[in-house]
């Protein structure tokens, strides 16, 4: 737990600030120190937790007692029961969580899941059951002015695509900042980034699933997070050093955004849960592979 305190103060003291002293410390409270793990989850038919697997590289991020942290949890969580075809099974789901360490009021720093995601890629490999990516998705243009700002973040995009796979709605569920400013910096910089994302999502196709319980559907529903992380190092004087914490952790430091709620996605957004879980990248059925009933940290 040291050397993880260690990290977190060296992610905070290398963000990148363009606020003025005034305002520091305040948005500082705000910052969330995190690091996304993936692995599986294996559901019993009763919906408790049979048990769950860790990737290598979540292993290689975590101390034994974050370890222990995890397992703890995740031992005591309750499932809505997985059903294929109408009958209750016991299923082994993709798992995706996000750690989060705040520091609280007494100087200490809590752990806690702050969110998760159960369920896979859908550009992964060649299921006909979840909605895929129909040719190539172009990226986003970086907005000039936040690439000249040193503006990072990550969108959170819900996406709705019809029967010809063009996308009939998007929004932004969610954007994350790497960057600190004044409200005002900070809420245009999340415009700005929600915006390209926007723009670009419009242009894109999808394959409806042809299979399983959603394939006779008139709509369907995802979630794209979209990364905007910049990678030419001249563009600041701390780049180095944030790209060298990165590459040594893997925890970073970001400022969480509101979730904003779509509404032409509905129930369906507000039980699918914080969409901050998903890597940077990918296509992910906003209807999750398994839907946990409980806090994700007890």
């Amino acid at each position: 737990m040291a050397r993880l305190i260690v990290l977190l103060v060296l992610l905070l003291s290398i963000l990148p600030v363009q606020a003025d002293r005034r305002d520091i410390a305040q948005l500082r409270t705000q910052l969330e120190s995190t690091v996304q793990l993936r692995g599986s989850i294996t559901i019993n038919p009763d919906g408790t937790v049979q048990g769950h697997e860790l990737d290598a590289q979540a292993h290689s991020q975590l101390s034994p007692e974050l370890e222990t942290f995890i397992d703890r949890n995740v031992a005591s969580w309750r499932f809505e029961p997985v059903r294929v075809n109408g009958q209750v099974v016991r299923a082994k789901v993709p798992m995706h969580l996000r750690l989060v360490a705040n520091q609280d009021a007494t100087g200490n720093y809590v752990v806690r899941i702050a969110s998760t995601y159960f369920g896979g890629d859908s550009t992964e490999g060649l299921a006909t059951d979840s909605p895929r990516v129909k040719g190539k998705m172009t990226p986003p243009k970086y907005p000039l002015g936040a690439l000249r700002a040193g503006g990072e973040g990550t969108v959170y995009l819900i996406l709705e695509f019809g029967r010809d796979g063009k996308v009939l709605h998007a929004g932004a569920a969610q954007v994350n900042l790497r960057a600190l400013g004044t409200d005002r910096q900070m809420q245009d910089l999340r415009e700005v980034l929600a915006d390209a994302s926007i723009r670009a999502a419009l242009t894109w196709t999808f394959l409806p699933p042809t299979t399983g319980e959603e394939a006779g559907a008139d709509s369907w529903k995802v979630n794209v997070p979209i990364n905007f992380r910049i990678t030419d190092r001249r563009l600041g004087p701390t780049r180095r050093e944030r790209e060298q914490a990165k590459t040594e952790s893997q925890w970073e430091t970001y400022l969480p955004g509101p979730i904003n709620l779509l509404p032409w996605a509905g129930e369906e957004q507000k039980t699918a849960g914080n969409p901050d879980a998903l890597p940077d990248s990918g296509v992910f059925p906003l209807k999750q592979g398994a839907r946990l009933l409980n806090p994700p940290t007890g």
